[in-house]
């Protein structure tokens, strides 16, 4: 005989011995706690907490668990040596994950594969999921034991809309609300986020040359929106950085056919065309353009100045056109009122008598003495008769 052991005490034999006692060997197990004795490397005897006594006349070594940890991974014949009492065993799928709850809360994450854990704590049992199925509800302590890369969890808010991806294809259009997915090796998944608000561009200082080979700065602004998030996801990565160099070659490409004065002279002509030119290629990209306009029109310092004295020569020009053009209807009319009165006498005292009654109004007094010659040069004869 080798060794007897027990807790209270001990029998043993020294036949097989030679006469040798045997080795008194103590041990202390702890409450949480499980131990399992190994003989030659070979395990011999599993302890639950308490003081154990064992005899033998070979040294024993000892391998601990500790029953808190949920988990239990050992090899077989350590496996064998345990009650089977004190631990449970799940095998999950590939498709299939689980979770160990302690006292209902998740404790332990399992992917596929064989577990065997501790039962020895009451209220410890394993929930199985399938990655096929839906997600369950995310608390804070479940999302504290799944791993980040097991699943994705995106909300997307009103304005947005998410582009869900597939293995890297494009499956789905999601809109407002939180989506929780599995993600795993043989189905990778991402959601990526669309903001469908109105966005503001602005082009400043494009340096350009029209066809008089005049270079001038262009100021521009562009307002759009995102209409088809899933187009828009196939065909470019910055919707911005596309429409940007959209409208600036749109914008190169008329001013080249245009002279300076007839930019000056058709601003709106320019608006109109850029809306034109960037209409299908927005739409193919999916983007609509709703708003794009030239704010600023930049002229070099010397060009400016040239502009400056031309505009300035043509006022001075319409001016004299205008001088003219009044002198000459002046003119007119003075010859008309001098055909009036020349027939008409009457009519011309008269005017005489005004222009004497006016200038009686800004001098105190005024005298006229003329004879009964003199009066009828200044009233016709026929009044002075018809009076009589």
């Amino acid at each position: 005989m080798n060794f007897l052991a027990s807790q209270g005490g001990a029998r043993w034999s020294a036949a097989s011995a030679g006469g040798k006692r045997p080795i008194r060997h103590v041990f202390e197990v702890a409450l949480g706690e499980r131990v399992v004795v190994l003989r030659d490397g070979l395990p011999v005897r599993a302890l639950e907490p308490g003081r154990h006594v064992l005899w033998g006349w070979a040294r024993f070594r000892t391998l601990h668990f500790q029953v808190q940890d949920l988990l239990l991974d050992t090899k077989p014949e350590v496996l064998a040596m345990l009650p089977s009492g004190w631990f449970n065993e799940v095998t999950l799928a590939t498709h299939e994950r689980g979770v160990i709850y302690r006292d209902g809360k998740p404790a332990v994450w399992l992917r596929p594969g064989t577990h065997r854990y501790w039962t020895l704590e009451t209220g410890v049992k394993v929930v199985v999921f399938s990655v096929h199925e839906a997600m369950p509800t995310l608390t804070d302590e479940l999302q504290a034991v799944i791993p980040r890369g097991e699943y994705i969890d995106v909300t997307v808010l009103a304005h947005e809309r998410g582009v869900l991806y597939r293995q890297g294809s494009v499956e789905d259009l999601l809109g407002p609300g939180r989506y929780t997915l599995w993600s795993y090796p043989a189905s990778q998944v991402a959601i990526a986020k669309v903001d469908t608000r109105r966005q503001e561009l602005s082009l400043a200082s494009q340096e350009l040359m029209t066809r008089d080979k005049v270079t001038l700065r262009l100021n521009l602004s562009a307002a759009y929106v995102i209409s088809d998030p899933l187009r828009m996801a196939l065909r470019v990565p910055a919707p911005r950085d596309a429409v940007y160099l959209m409208v600036q070659l749109a914008a190169r490409e008329y001013l080249a056919s245009v002279t300076l004065d007839e930019l000056l002279e058709g601003r709106e002509a320019l608006n109109a065309y850029l809306a034109q030119a960037t209409a299908a290629p927005a739409e193919e990209i999916g983007v609509t353009i709703e708003t794009l306009g030239v704010k600023d029109v930049v002229l070099p310092g010397e060009m400016k100045d040239l502009m400056n004295r031309v505009i300035a020569a043509e006022k001075e020009a319409a001016a004299n056109v205008i001088l003219r053009r009044e002198e000459t209807a002046a003119t007119r009319s003075l010859a008309n009122t001098a055909k009036v009165m020349a027939d008409n006498p009457v009519l011309l005292r008269l005017k005489e008598l005004e222009a004497v009654k006016e200038i009686a109004g800004q001098v105190n007094e005024v005298r006229l003495v003329v004879g009964s010659d003199g009066l009828e040069k200044l009233i016709p004869a026929g009044l002075l008769r018809g009076g009589q």
